[in-house]
């Protein structure tokens, strides 16, 4: 009887020592089952996280240029495809974009001419409620063979297009230096924020903003309308508005190219170009710096200046200079859409070699002329073309860069 319970307990023991060392395997195996399953439903939580607005915080987290090579890749295989049926006389039409005369007669003119698109003034919407401009708008691009750019400058201060206008009260923008000294910088990237999404509202598609232009005293040209003459400030802006702006569907223009610097207010009368006599490698090292910033953002548009830079090219405005779009093409890196400043409010003539202002503006690189005369401009290139002294290469290259930008920012779905 003893041996049987010696045995029996000996059997007890031995299960129970079976039973701890299976128990232990178990457990080791499902330990990393269960981190690694934990990790999952971690990870699908925090797909489920709410997507955050964009604020001033994060949009700044990201600091890796989104700008590519051509920025306007993803829209150069269908560019291709239209330009190639398209006529000589639409091409010419879409190197040009009219400053708007009359809104009622704004999509008959765009067919006309067949232009890229209009540049919209706040006299274009008196007497119009807030309802109406939408309207307007969708009319004017009604009918039209090429959807068109539908531009604004919401710039603040006294450049507005619709924020001044009756119904629109809520909205009080500053001037960018104003807006810059009352909040600093994250002040105007919260106003650069509201101008966008108003505008994408309204019906609009591009905006003639930023001025990134650099000045650092009250008696120069761009003071009101620059925001600082911090060049890291500056270009903190450049970037921010191309990354905030152009993915909620209205494009940026940096203007304006290569900066009018340290011009004091008074070179600026009206009646021609002014001068900048600074040191080439000032400028370069300096002015070009928030272009480049705003260019590897991704920005779809750089305007021109009117500025004569001596140390640079001496014969021609900046809108008008070979030299000066090959160093924004070569040495910023800009594969977008350059476009004149406005290439009729003044007498430009003797810096374009002899030609047309327009045709000038054609041949040293720009891919918009910005004009109040289209009709003129359109039949200018025209005549350039027919002639050889614009050829139809050059032509098609322009054109195609124009149609690319319409694919890439949608505004041709």
């Amino acid at each position: 009887m003893k041996k049987f319970v010696i045995i029996s307990v000996a059997l007890v023991l031995v299960a129970v020592l079976a039973f701890g060392i299976a128990l232990f395997h178990y457990m080791k195996v499902k330990q990393p089952e269960k981190a690694a399953e934990t990790e999952a439903v971690e990870a699908v939580e925090e797909t489920k996280a709410p997507v955050k607005a964009p604020t001033e915080a994060n949009a700044k987290r990201d600091d890796t240029a989104v700008g590519s090579s051509d920025v306007f890749e993803s829209g150069k295989s269908q560019a291709d495809t239209y330009v190639s049926s398209m006529s000589k006389e639409e091409m010419v039409g879409q190197l040009i974009m009219g400053i708007c005369p009359d809104t009622t007669t704004a999509a008959a003119q765009m067919k006309q001419y067949s232009l890229a698109g209009m540049l919209f003034t706040k006299e274009n919407f008196q007497g119009m409620t807030k309802e109406q401009i939408p309207a307007t708008l969708t009319a004017a691009a009604k009918d039209l063979k090429t959807k068109p750019i539908l531009a604004a400058q919401e710039e603040g201060g006294p450049n507005t297009t619709i924020s001044d206008l009756p119904g629109f009260e809520q909205y009080d923008f500053n001037a960018p230096r104003t807006e810059f000294d009352i909040g600093g910088l994250q002040g105007v990237e919260k106003a650069e924020e509201s101008k966008t999404l108003l505008l994408k509202e309204t019906g609009f598609n591009m905006n003639l903003t930023p001025v990134i232009d650099l000045a650092t005293s009250s008696d120069q040209i761009m003071y009101s309308r620059s925001i600082s003459g911090d060049v890291d400030t500056v270009s903190s802006f450049a970037e921010y508005a191309a990354k905030f702006d152009q993915p909620r569907g209205v494009s940026i223009v940096l203007q304006h190219f290569p900066g009018y610097g340290t011009i004091p207010d008074s070179a600026n009368t009206g009646v021609g170009a002014v001068m900048d006599d600074r040191e080439a490698d000032t400028i370069r090292n300096t002015d070009y710096t928030p272009f480049k910033k705003g260019v590897n953002a991704g920005a779809h548009c750089v305007m021109m200046s009117n500025v004569v830079v001596q140390k640079i090219d001496p014969n021609h405005t900046a809108a008008l200079s070979p030299s000066l779009h090959k160093e924004l093409r070569d040495t910023v890196g800009f594969s977008g859409i350059i476009m004149t400043d406005v290439l009729d409010d003044a007498d430009y003539s003797a810096y374009a070699d002899g030609k047309k202002p327009a045709v000038q503006a054609v041949l040293a690189g720009n891919d918009l002329i910005l004009v109040r005369d289209y009709a003129t401009a359109y039949n200018d290139i025209l005549a350039a073309v027919n002639d050889g002294t614009i050829t139809e290469a050059q032509l098609k290259e322009a054109c195609t860069r124009v149609l690319a930008y319409k694919y890439t920012a949608k505004i041709i779905k």
